[in-house]
């Protein structure tokens, strides 16, 4: 015969045992749930700020454009001037000739100033057929990704007959 007091102590460990396996059961099944929900929230977050990184990016691409179609402008190398003054968006067209050929054979100096560009200018009127002239242009390597377009418009002044004409400047970037 068994005696009275053991028979509820096995019980009753066996039950314990029981309720220890369950609740560690319901431990590991919360710690699962939670490194779950911690991968998802971790995989939207680099998203994010991967979104946010490739905006950042595309928005200095852009400022990198306008710096360079800035410089463009400012180059006395085609600028008009009248009396030694500077006139603001306007090219003079026998100083453009010049430059066409004087960039190319000083490109390591140009290519500091804009990087990898083209620039083109081209008359809108009065004759829109006339063909563009390349100023610079030297082409980016096969890993960039985007480009960018910055058009100006500019007068384009003949020193000779004095006339002014109305063109654009066109400016493409490339960027990584």
């Amino acid at each position: 015969m068994t005696m009275p007091g053991i028979f509820p102590a096995r019980l009753f460990i066996k039950m314990s045992n029981k309720k220890a396996q369950i609740q560690i059961f319901e431990t590991i099944a919360v710690l699962v749930v939670f490194f779950i929900l911690l991968g998802i929230g971790f995989i939207f977050y680099t998203k994010f700020i991967k979104s946010n990184i490739e905006s950042d990016m595309a928005e200095i691409s852009q400022g990198k454009s306008v710096s360079i179609a800035q410089r463009a402008m400012a180059l006395p190398e085609i600028q008009c001037s009248d009396d030694n003054v500077p006139k603001e968006d306007c090219i003079d067209t026998l100083k453009l000739e010049s430059a066409i050929f004087v960039i190319p054979e000083n490109s390591l100096y140009y290519y500091d100033l804009f990087e990898f560009s083209e620039i083109t200018i081209s008359e809108i009127y009065p004759n829109p057929s006339a063909p563009a002239k390349a100023l610079y242009t030297r082409a980016a390597p096969n890993d960039y990704k985007a480009q960018f377009k910055t058009r100006v418009p500019v007068t384009l002044y003949n020193p000779i007959i004095k006339t002014n004409r109305f063109g654009m400047m066109e400016i493409v970037t490339y960027t990584k």
